[in-house]
């Protein structure tokens, strides 16, 4: 009788942790900041995008980078025209918005070292294009006399979910299943 109690629990252990193995590296993509270079060209959409300047401070002294500042022409002895404050340079968050508009080179600044000669460019995100709509349609064929026009109509594609989502929900449900069978 012990022996009969054991096998479905460990048989349970087993796949929950197969679940929980297919589920971690689902749950762990685009969870860190994205580590920019020194002239790296950054596209920058409406989604909020998090990046890592730490390699855009001065190399002798690494102080943290404050500001990012964008100059008339991209030339440093010219007027500024946009100054974005960095906050946390390992932990930066920005977006279109932050931007307003103005797309193009960004030098880094630090308010213990002053200009530094590092930049990134950032330029805009391609716009998404909009998936075009089928319309059902009925068509007739063209046949031999004497026998009636046949009618079809045209599907339209139809679109999937990606695969880590839907490994995500099927891991969910059958944890949810498991843990239901095994109350019984």
């Amino acid at each position: 009788m012990m022996y009969e109690r054991t096998i479905p629990r460990y048989l349970l252990i087993c796949l929950t942790v197969l679940i929980l193995a297919l589920i971690a590296p689902v749950s762990a993509e685009g969870a860190g900041p994205r580590v920019v270079q020194p002239g790296e060209t950054i596209e920058v959409g409406s989604e909020l995008l998090v990046l890592d300047l730490v390699n855009l401070r001065n190399p002798d002294t690494f102080n943290p980078v404050t500001e990012l500042r964008r100059y008339k022409d991209d030339n440093r002895a010219k007027k500024i025209e946009r100054v974005i404050g960095v906050p946390n340079d390992g932990y930066f968050k920005i977006s279109d918005q932050a931007l307003g508009g103005k797309y193009g080179r960004y030098f880094a600044y630090s308010e213990k070292d002053g200009l530094l000669e590092h930049s990134i460019i950032f330029s805009p995100a391609p716009a998404a294009t909009p998936t075009p709509i089928e319309t059902v349609t009925a068509t007739e064929t063209p046949t031999e006399t004497g026998t009636p026009g046949v009618t079809t109509e045209a599907t339209p594609t139809q679109t999937r979910a990606p695969l880590p989502g839907l490994i995500a929900v099927a891991a969910i449900g059958l944890c949810g299943l498991f843990l239901a069978a095994g109350r019984r």
